[in-house]
């Protein structure tokens, strides 16, 4: 009992240890940006760099955590993303228009569309999430011949996806002479089906290229959980 205690305790004591070093590095990124005129952006990713290398590898008990963390936080800033600027969609409707046609000024200097933030977001939803220590566990634990088939239809998604990029840039490419150098941000297809609304191109666009982001990632994603099972039936 007393070595059991002990061992937590000592386990405790360096988890306590590394996330002191963190605070150090908040600390020394507070001063800098106190101190000196460097951009709130650059020290930001320094110190998020910084953390990541040195310190977060050496915290195993809470990096499947901060996988399921960050997942939950990008996830819940695309559905407010899209639940925010839906309620702020006034006619005349056309899909879209509103999460493209102003920007949002993320952190200074630095202005996105609605819909770019959006669409990051909800990418690295996806990425954490599957990232996670428990979704790592459940595709390991999955029949190859269902990965087979998840495998089969990501590249489905590819094929599809791939064409609408071709189509959307033949679109607005096309909308473009025709109305000369203008906005190419109010570029509209009013052809999508016959009872629908017009779709904003470059809305359309961005969302059509984050299925084919998402495709491409879920294929190298299973070929790292079947290199993974290889691996490790070597070693057995």
């Amino acid at each position: 009992m007393w070595s059991r205690l002990k061992e937590t305790l000592g386990q405790k004591r360096g988890l306590y240890s590394d996330l002191w070093h963190v605070v150090v590095v908040l600390a020394v990124c507070a001063i800098v940006l106190v101190f000196t005129p460097a951009p709130p952006y650059i020290v930001f990713m320094g110190g998020s760099i910084m953390v990541s290398v040195f310190i977060l590898p050496k915290i195993r008990r809470v990096t499947g955590y901060i996988y399921s963390l960050l997942s939950w936080i990008f996830g819940t800033t695309a559905v407010l993303v899209m639940i925010v600027y839906a309620v702020k969609a006034a006619p005349p409707y056309i899909v879209g228009d509103n999460l493209v046609l102003i920007q949002v000024e993320v952190l200074p200097g630095i202005n996105m569309k609605p819909i770019t933030i959006f669409i990051f977001a909800f990418f690295l939803w996806f990425v954490f999430g599957l990232y996670t220590p428990s979704s790592i566990r459940r595709f390991e634990q999955m029949l190859p011949d269902i990965r087979r088939i998840m495998y089969s239809v990501a590249w489905l998604g590819v094929l599809a996806s791939g064409f609408e990029l071709v189509y959307h840039i033949v679109v607005w490419s096309a909308a473009l002479s025709v109305q000369g150098l203008q906005n190419p941000d109010i570029i509209v297809n009013p052809w999508p089906w016959r009872s629908m609304t017009p779709i904003n191109i470059v809305f359309a666009s961005k969302l059509v290229v984050l299925v084919f982001v998402m495709s491409c990632f879920i294929i190298d994603y299973l070929k790292m959980i079947e290199a993974g099972e290889r691996t490790l039936g070597r070693r057995e």
